[in-house]
């Protein structure tokens, strides 16, 4: 029992965080319900967002002016609320929920318009959706939990105007209540929690939270402070068992609490059916009609599966996919099928002529790693690639493959090359395989002392049987040519040294 109930340290902030969010949005929930604006929060989290991503554009750095980008965020949260609350109409000629899934739809869009001028981009849009839970600072949830306790005594001391425009409008406007004054301080304070809340969990999650234990409540009784206790206390219980389900499993907290919110909420669905069947066993016979539709739907589902592929084949399959990421990732899992090269390994001589170069690179780094030396040739005609990337691991692949055969590509390559730290690479690794003539030009490059005079020092130093100070450059090209007939190379050490 006592190992169910256990949480490591790092789960009881976020723990804590969802009871927090579980106390003022069962609240607000029932208010939402109630007024039958569903999808406010999301509209209000959504618009919450959009504020962030315009301080950002605006200058301000995420991590960085906390602050400011959370006064953003509210600026446009607060005139969110007053958008809702003028846009109200007596009546309802058009649903109010109609306008506010117009305000989410085009908020939406222009998030998406912000981020794409962003650095941010896809990554901050996968924020707003999945909040940072795991990650929640203690210091946040206390400075949330104090603003929603400022929020809940706000909305106590006005409960009876708050309660009449959410349950009974026309009564409240027959009392002289300002509606819509009332209904912007409504959104208003909703804005508080959204801004503070999509922060931590996410837009869905706090959706989740506001409407799912609300239903769920409603169902099982029709007095407030009934549906309220039901509320907060599945919500606390259900919090937990996600994140307890998250540590354990190592699923995502913020969706598992969702599906395990659902998971109550279909529960009560059940208890409200029997509760209001005209008999019992007529209840429980739709239940079990209803039970084996969704047990047929499942197994139709599974079922109709497509057929288990040989990983191998399949892996081939996206070698032919139009999208270059896909068959550079191929690429890298025929590392896997090595027992099996011959049957695929032609397919990777022909990705050398892939006309993206990240997947050129990838078959290159694949190559290499597999050792083959019937493949030098291939890898060679790659050295002239108009990509630096590309070219640089075709050396790094000759490297390993290659031998005096490809030391002369490699040299030759080298002399057309412009960039000095590639004429270094170059040239160092033609003198690696044993090929002497890139011994004067790397002697040049000692002499021009420039950056990459000592990457050249330490090239020849290694590959020559010679002592020599790296301004020797010149006394190095004499020596190579004086003694160039009688050097001889050592492959054990990969050294040029003078022969008997």
């Amino acid at each position: 029992m006592t190992e169910l109930l256990y949480l490591p340290p790092t789960m009881i902030w976020p723990l804590l965080a969802c009871l927090v969010l579980t106390g003022i949005h069962v609240y607000l929930g029932v208010h939402v319900i109630a007024r039958k604006v569903i999808f406010v929060d999301l509209a209000l989290a959504q618009i919450a967002a959009l504020g962030t991503v315009i301080g950002v554009l605006l200058g301000y750095e995420v991590g960085t002016d906390t602050t400011a980008l959370y006064l953003y965020s509210l600026a446009f949260t607060i005139f969110g609320a007053f958008v809702f609350s003028i846009t109200r109409m007596r009546g309802e000629k058009i649903p109010h929920e109609a306008i506010i899934g117009i305000v989410y739809a085009v908020t939406f869009a222009s998030t998406i318009l912000v981020l794409s001028k962003s650095a941010l981009g896809p990554q901050e849009l996968d924020h707003i959706i999945k909040g940072e839970l795991l990650w929640v600072q203690p210091a946040t949830v206390i400075k949330t939990a104090v603003i929603y306790l400022l929020v809940g005594l706000f909305h106590f001391a006005f409960r009876k105007k708050f309660m009449a425009i959410s349950f009974d409008i026309v009564q409240a406007e027959a009392s002289g209540i300002n509606v819509r004054l009332w209904d912007f301080l409504f959104y208003m304070s909703f804005g508080f929690v959204i801004t503070s809340s999509v922060a931590i969990a996410g837009v869905f999650l706090v959706f989740s939270y506001l409407v799912i234990p609300s239903v769920g409540a409603m169902l099982l009784s029709d007095k407030l402070g009934v549906r309220l206790a039901i509320g907060w206390i599945a919500g606390s219980i259900i919090s937990f068992i996600g994140v307890k389900l998250s540590y354990s499993t190592g699923l995502p907290t913020s969706p598992a609490i969702v599906v395990i919110l659902a998971a109550g909420l279909f529960l009560s669905g059940i208890i409200y059916h029997l509760r209001h069947s005209e008999r019992l066993l007529i209840g429980i016979r739709d239940l079990a009609v209803a039970g084996c539709v969704i047990l047929l739907f499942i197994g139709g589902v599974w079922y109709f599966r497509k057929a288990d592929e040989d990983p191998l084949q399949h892996t081939l399959k996206r070698l032919d996919s139009p999208m270059s990421t896909e068959r550079s990732a191929a690429l890298a899992d025929l590392r896997d099928f090595t027992s099996s090269k011959n049957n695929w390994f032609p397919r990777v001589i022909a990705a050398l002529r892939d006309s993206d170069a990240e997947v050129r690179q990838s078959a290159l780094q694949l190559v290499g790693s597999l050792g083959d030396q019937t493949a030098a040739g291939d890898v060679a005609r790659t050295l002239a690639d108009p990509v630096d990337d590309v070219r640089k691991s075709a050396l790094d692949a000759l490297r390993k493959i290659g031998g005096p055969a490809s030391a002369g590509a490699i040299f030759n390559q080298g002399l057309r090359e412009t960039d000095p730290e590639l004429q270094v690479e170059f040239f160092d690794a033609a003198l690696s395989l044993g090929d002497g003539d890139a011994i004067p030009r790397l002697a040049d490059l000692l002499d021009t002392g420039g950056v990459f005079a000592n990457d050249a020092y330490t090239s020849l130093r290694h590959h020559l049987a010679y002592e020599f100070s790296q301004s020797d450059g010149k006394k190095v090209k004499d020596w190579w040519e004086r003694h160039r007939g009688q050097a001889r190379w050592d492959q054990s050490r990969g050294q040029f040294g003078l022969g008997n």
